[in-house]
């Protein structure tokens, strides 16, 4: 039986859904909650599929810690079960990542049900500037004020923003690339954050994942910590 959401408000999994829906339209499946975080890209593994094999508590990465392949989960990082799982979290934690932001800057409101009182208590912006903000959006829980008890978080019921429909035309791609090229000349990117980039530089098309593939055929990922510049998007 689906939780009791007050009039107004909607679930944090569904707030995901919504932004998840404006970042990614048809690519999002409403199930990259479920997919594990620990994955590596194919362009991570093409660069260590060839080492030697880890010894110690590392030796079963990058999914220790995680379900094993007992449990009928892809465990080949070049499988294409594996890769697509891979990419669902990422979308997963591009939507996880906007919606903080959106929470902090004021632009949504979230409150914290206290299920015993039925109140709402209103939650502080300070709370998702914390460390653990990204896993309270994942558990949808947080502590009540004045409480030793948690409540569920809700967010206030927003529209959809617009999102853009019209999808990047080919002769954008070498366009994008070339920006793409040039930022991680300065600044080391993921995956992820390379997505970010070429979305933010052409806020008014859309990117599907075949064009992505094609764009980073030709822009690689560094190894090592990523090295942050002055530069802004």
């Amino acid at each position: 039986m689906p939780e009791f959401v007050p009039s107004g408000y909607i679930s944090m999994r569904e707030a995901l859904n919504h932004l998840g829906r404006e970042l990614f339209h048809s690519e999002w499946t409403g199930e990259e909650h479920l997919a594990r975080r620990s994955l590596i890209g194919a362009d991570e593994w093409l660069k260590i599929k060839d080492l030697p094999p880890a010894h110690g508590g590392g030796a079963d990465a990058p999914d220790a810690g995680r379900r094993r392949p007992a449990d009928n989960l892809p465990s080949d990082p070049s499988s294409p079960a594996y890769q697509a799982e891979y990419e669902a979290s990422q979308r997963y934690t591009s939507a996880r990542g906007l919606l903080r932001a959106s929470l902090e800057r004021g632009d949504l409101d979230a409150a914290i049900l206290d299920p015993f009182t039925g109140i709402l208590h209103p939650v502080s912006a300070s709370l998702w500037r914390q460390h653990g903000a990204a896993r309270v959006i994942e558990r949808g829980q947080a502590p009540i004020p004045g409480s030793p008890n948690t409540g569920r978080l809700l967010v206030k019921r927003f529209a959809e923003r617009n999102a853009p429909t019209k999808p990047m035309p080919l002769a954008k791609i070498k366009e994008a690339i070339e920006a793409l090229k040039e930022r991680t000349a300065v600044e080391s990117l993921t995956r992820a954050q390379q997505k970010d980039f070429v979305r933010k530089t052409f806020p008014g098309l859309r990117v599907t994942e075949s064009q992505f593939t094609e764009i980073f055929q030709e822009v690689g990922v560094r190894i090592g910590r990523p090295r942050k510049s002055s530069k802004k998007v």
